[in-house]
């Protein structure tokens, strides 16, 4: 009896243990995405995300491997599994309570997509195989700090070291902000100098000089209203497939699309479809993901943007606070004036929004 318990403590033992690792390397593959769903549900804001990102993969890591081993396993293995946890229960009862059931949760990362309530089941499953392993586990006489010790440091320089975390306490850093040549070439291009006079506006727009001639002033009636020009977070995007593209000139449609995903495909058939009965402002695409996958997102949008391709970490930064792909954005003169994600989505609004 005694042998038989000992295998399904271990058998127990190995699923746990596999939990973690598992849900450990599908949140470490695509750590800027579990980064950004830090930053969209709140649990902290974009400066320590990275950081805190990677000590729940790192202890996780730890956890999962240190469930095969016997040193303190009884007296603090299991008691912060059941801590750890526990957390994550209260925090998905939480995004329920606040937002409904909806949505990837993340805890398995994009490998195995889970709405807050399954994981939600998932866990509490697990909290009663960690009781039963507690009651069931005799307590080790001697126990080794050494070895628990060795695989905290391991895991965490691992996770640390390999997939180091950029420094994004200033959110409008690094990915977010053109740097200053940008921004004097957008403010060099396409200015409109305004001045008023007794009669409407005179507007003078800057012109080659030409030996012997003095600028020219031409009086026009007072135009409509004029939109500022902002400098936006898309503005240091400007090589796409086209060509080089201003994107805070005039109207423009920036589309984050990752390019396998199932609503980034519906979403840029329906502007394909628009496109075709509606005059639609230039359309970009900004990409995350496998270039070669690109023509089979075209074929079935049924038709083709200019585009780029970025890092994840680039992408899941201008997603800003859609929770995840494909986010929409109509901007005029680098303003926002439309933002959609794929719940807001659609074509009338996008109509509207070119309108603004």
């Amino acid at each position: 009896m005694k042998k038989n318990n000992e295998t399904v403590i271990w058998v127990l033992r190995f699923i746990v243990s596999a939990l973690f690792i598992f849900s450990a390397i599908s949140k470490i593959k695509t750590i800027a995405a579990f980064e950004h769903q830090i930053i969209v549900q709140e649990i902290t804001n974009i400066c320590f995300a990275p950081i805190l990102a990677r000590f729940v993969v790192a202890a996780e890591f730890f956890l999962g491997i240190a469930f095969l081993q016997n040193h303190f396993f009884k007296k603090f293995i299991i008691p912060a599994t059941i801590i750890m946890l526990t957390g994550f229960c209260i925090h998905l009862s939480y995004q329920i309570f606040l937002h409904g059931d909806s949505g990837n949760c993340g805890c398995m990362g994009d490998w195995i997509p889970m709405t807050p309530s399954q994981a939600l089941i998932k866990n509490i499953v697990t909290l009663g195989i960690l009781i039963y392993l507690w009651v069931n586990t005799e307590t080790k006489k001697t126990n080794k700090h050494r070895y628990p010790l060795a695989i905290l440091f391991v895991c965490f320089a691992f996770v640390f070291l390999a997939y180091q975390p950029e420094c994004a306490c200033d959110p409008n850093a690094a990915a977010l902000t053109p740097p200053a040549p940008i921004i004097e070439q957008i403010i060099k291009t396409d200015t409109v100098y305004v001045e008023k006079g007794a009669k409407g506006l005179k507007v003078l727009t800057p012109a080659k000089k030409e030996t012997g001639k003095k600028d020219s002033a031409v009086t026009v009636a007072p135009p409509k209203e004029i939109v500022p020009r902002k400098t936006s977070v898309f503005a240091p995007y400007t090589n796409f497939s086209s060509g080089t593209t201003n994107l805070d000139a005039g109207r423009q449609i920036v589309c984050l699309f990752n390019v396998d995903c199932d609503h980034c495909m519906n979403t840029a058939k329906e502007i394909c479809e628009l496109n075709k009965t509606t005059k639609l402002p230039p359309v970009h695409i900004i990409f995350w993901g496998e270039e070669s996958q690109k023509d089979a997102f075209f074929k079935f949008a049924g038709c083709s943007y200019p585009y780029m391709f970025v890092d994840a970490g680039k992408f899941f930064r201008l997603l800003d606070k859609a929770p995840s792909p494909p986010r929409i954005v109509v901007l005029n003169e680098g303003n926002i004036v439309g933002d959609f994600s794929s719940e807001t989505f659609t074509k009338t609004a996008l109509v509207e929004a070119t309108k603004k």
